[in-house]
This record gives C-alpha cells, structure tokens and sequence, in this order.
C-alpha cells in the first residue's frame, strides 16, 4: 500500500506540474489578423521616389501598393505577392488586393489578387492549357514543364 500511495502522489505532482502547459498562457488572447480589401496599384518603390530625386540602391526595389489617396503600403514578398515582382504587366494598373497588415506596421501580406479592368473586378492568374493547372505566379508548368499564359477574367462573387 506504501508503494501505491507514493506513485498516486508522483502521478499528482506531475499533473499538476503539466497543468499551465495544457492550459495556456494567462494573457488575454491575441485578435487574428483581419484581412481586408484595399485598392490601388502597386509599383515600384524606387520609381516613387525618383520624383523627390530620392535614389535606392540598385539592389533593392521593394513594391507599394499606392492608393487613391497618395498613401503607400510595403507589399511583403511571399506566395501572396509573388506575382508583381515577376510579371511587370502587373504593375502600375488598378488592383484589389485582399490583405492583412502585418502587426505594428504599415506592411502588407497579400493574401489574394485581383485587377480592376473599366470599373470590373477580374481574377488574375496563370493556366496551363494542357494539364489544366491554375497557378498564382508565372513561369513553367509545374507538370508539363510548357510556359504558363496569363488569364485575366471577369470575377463571379460566390
């Protein structure tokens, strides 16, 4: 019965040892990060400032999105925005880009892409006729190796 006692009193002691593990932290959860739409057009960095004769070095040209209003919000380079730093057909025309800021700043990660052709939201993508593939970003098919064309088409809201 000794024996029996000490490993129900280890048993509890690791329990409760465990515990703030299975329950979290005390703190106040964190709010998501909210996505929302915003709307301009991205361009260079670097050919915004040459206007204010501002030069960046010539190793660095980060993308904005300009809105409507003169404001400027850095596009962080991941899958999302991908597209504009490799096809600059992309650039400098109407967009609504869905996005999330990225916390304590003004930076944005784009989570979705769409253009604006005569006041009409369009999905932009790339496609490959033979395997029939939808891509985010251009270059060579994933499967057939066979270059991707570029597809901009009328959006249907679900």
């Amino acid at each position: 019965m000794n024996t029996w006692k000490r490993r129900t009193g280890l048993l509890l002691a690791v329990g409760f040892a465990l515990l703030p593990l299975c329950g979290g932290s005390a703190s106040a959860p964190k709010a998501a990060a909210k996505n929302d739409y915003w709307i301009g057009k991205v361009v260079p960095l670097g050919e915004l400032l040459k206007k204010d004769n501002i030069k960046l070095d010539a190793d660095v040209n980060p993308l904005v999105l300009q809105t409507d209003d003169g404001k400027l919000y850095p596009l962080l380079k991941d899958d999302g925005s991908r597209m504009f730093f490799k096809d600059a057909k992309l650039l400098n025309r109407p967009m609504r880009l869905t996005a999330r800021k990225i916390p304590n700043s003004e930076i944005l990660q784009v989570i979705n892409v769409k253009s604006i052709v005569k006041g009409k939201v369009h999905d932009v993508y790339y496609y490959c006729d033979v395997c029939a593939i939808k891509r985010f970003e251009g270059g060579p098919c994933d499967c057939c190796g066979a270059p991707l064309d570029f597809k901009e088409e009328p959006w249907k809201e679900p």
